[in-house]
């Protein structure tokens, strides 16, 4: 079993993929908790959204792979104890 961790990533969606249960996938087929941070999302022109993602690390790891293979764009944005709130 492996350690529990925590990631800021930001995700650029292609357009045919905004209307898609993205989150709800994360959460049901990859166990992961996520945390919406900022999102830009247009049916139009396609979006952008910032999460911070919780779970075992090849969770974390299969999850992203699922992002990536629908075309979106996975971008690690730091670590989330870096926050200064």
């Amino acid at each position: 079993m492996s350690a529990t961790k925590q990631v800021r990533v930001q995700l650029d969606y292609p357009l045919e993929q905004v209307k898609e249960p993205i989150i709800y996938h994360l959460v049901t087929d990859y166990r992961l908790i996520p945390n919406i941070r900022r999102a830009n999302i247009d049916v139009h022109t396609g979006g952008m959204l910032v999460l911070e993602l919780i779970g075992e690390d090849q969770d974390l790891k299969d999850g992203v792979e699922f992002l990536r293979g629908l075309g979106i764009t996975v971008t690690s944005v730091g670590t989330v104890e870096s926050w200064d709130i």
